[in-house]
């Protein structure tokens, strides 16, 4: 599937710290980016599910099938971003002034940047995600990984870990059918969002350089 594609964007909230939620189908590639997201700046803060699984892998008995222990990995990411999202931006960023130095990130005290990894292929989680970022005084940027379906299955065989079918199925359902919405210029299926990005698995990272940039610019996070 050649990646894409269209980019739309809002001016920038004033003052605030950057929430950016990364999308997509299981296998999609978002696991992947996030890890090498993770050193972009010191100001800039990693939330993905992956670290929960492998954390708690490390918790259970040796043998025990991931799928057992799925469901609670997967409502302690939630649990971590929710806490993470409520906390808002550090003080610097919310009053609008960034200050030296790392944003905390890495104690958890908040980040300039909050990236967080969501399949994100629900329109009501990601309303929901948009106004709970917007409530706590983050600038909310939605980026989807856009990727076909054998390509998206083919991942999930590289990872080792395959989403069962009825799961995978609803959430490519879902985004073939709000795919062209988040595309194209109406916005509607994007509403809340200061900036969408639906991006080829390619153009990920780079499309998250951009963002991190321009909410920590060099000099006032540490340089790369």
């Amino acid at each position: 599937m050649t990646a894409v594609v269209r980019e739309r964007a809002t001016v920038r909230d004033v003052g605030s710290g950057t929430f950016v939620l990364v999308g997509g189908v299981p296998g999609a590639g978002k696991s992947t980016a996030l890890a090498w997201a993770a050193g972009l700046r010191p100001g800039v803060r990693v939330l993905d599910s992956e670290a929960a699984r492998r954390d708690l892998r490390g918790r259970v008995p040796r043998g025990v099938p991931y799928a057992v222990y799925r469901p609670v990995v997967h409502v302690r990411h939630l649990a971590g971003v929710v806490r993470a999202v409520l906390a808002g931006p550090p003080a610097g960023v919310r009053g609008g002034v960034r200050g030296g130095g790392t944003a905390g990130g890495a104690a958890g005290e908040g980040a300039g940047v909050l990236v967080v990894h969501d399949p994100a292929t629900s329109r009501a989680r990601r309303w929901w995600w948009a106004c709970l970022a917007r409530r706590a005084g983050w600038c909310p940027v939605l980026v989807m990984v856009d990727v076909g379906r054998d390509a998206a299955l083919a991942g999930q065989e590289a990872r080792g870990r395959v989403v069962r079918a009825r799961a995978f199925a609803r959430h490519w359902r879902r985004w073939s059918a709000q795919r062209a919405g988040l595309v194209g210029a109406s916005g509607g299926a994007a509403a809340g969002w200061s900036q969408v990005h639906v991006v080829g698995r390619g153009q990920v990272v780079s499309t998250l350089v951009g963002v991190v940039d321009a909410a920590v610019p060099v000099g006032a996070g540490g340089a790369r």
